[in-house]
């Protein structure tokens, strides 16, 4: 009989989770719909009741300094014992492994010349064919006298902060 009746209360948690309704597990198992909820509802308690395990709470919680801090000889040889980094690479993120250094002096960087062309012709191909050649060298011209103004700007700027620092 207490067989029977663990059989049906599994039956009906398993029916009930699947989602089917108590009213339609009442009419499957042919119970009341009161007897369903009850036994819905004692599940629930019961796992609520249920304490929950977290390990590392637990482990931690057996510390016998968790409250307090260990003696000071204690504390002296923890803090011996640990090494402290002073590898500092320069960025936000410390990497997982050692990042060879990489030798960039071969790379030329921007090629301005191609791109003055580039813009050159990007604007001769807007005017009018027999101007096309005008435009172009036109547009060359004014693109390398403002390269060569900033430049002279940024070394002038440049020669300013570093007399800045001859005090």
């Amino acid at each position: 009989m207490e067989d029977n009746l663990v059989d049906l209360g599994n039956d009906i948690i398993f029916l009930y989770q699947s989602g089917i309704s108590p009213e339609k597990i009442a009419e499957i198992k042919q119970v009341d719909t009161e007897l369903i909820r009850k036994i819905l509802s004692s599940v629930a308690t019961k796992t609520k009741a249920k304490k929950k395990r977290n390990i590392v709470q637990e482990v931690g919680n057996q510390n016998k300094w968790k409250n307090e801090l260990p003696p000071d000889e204690i504390l002296e040889i923890m803090a011996k014992s640990l090494n402290p980094e002073e590898h500092y690479d320069g960025q936000r993120t410390i990497p997982s492994r050692p990042i060879p250094a990489v030798d960039r002096s071969d790379r030329p960087g921007e090629d301005s010349q191609m791109s003055d062309r580039i813009e050159a012709e990007r604007r001769a191909a807007e005017a009018p064919k027999p101007l096309r050649d005008i435009v172009e060298s036109a547009t060359l011209d004014e693109i390398k006298r403002k390269r060569s103004d900033w430049e002279k700007v940024s070394s002038e700027v440049s020669d300013l902060i570093d007399s800045d620092l001859d005090l």
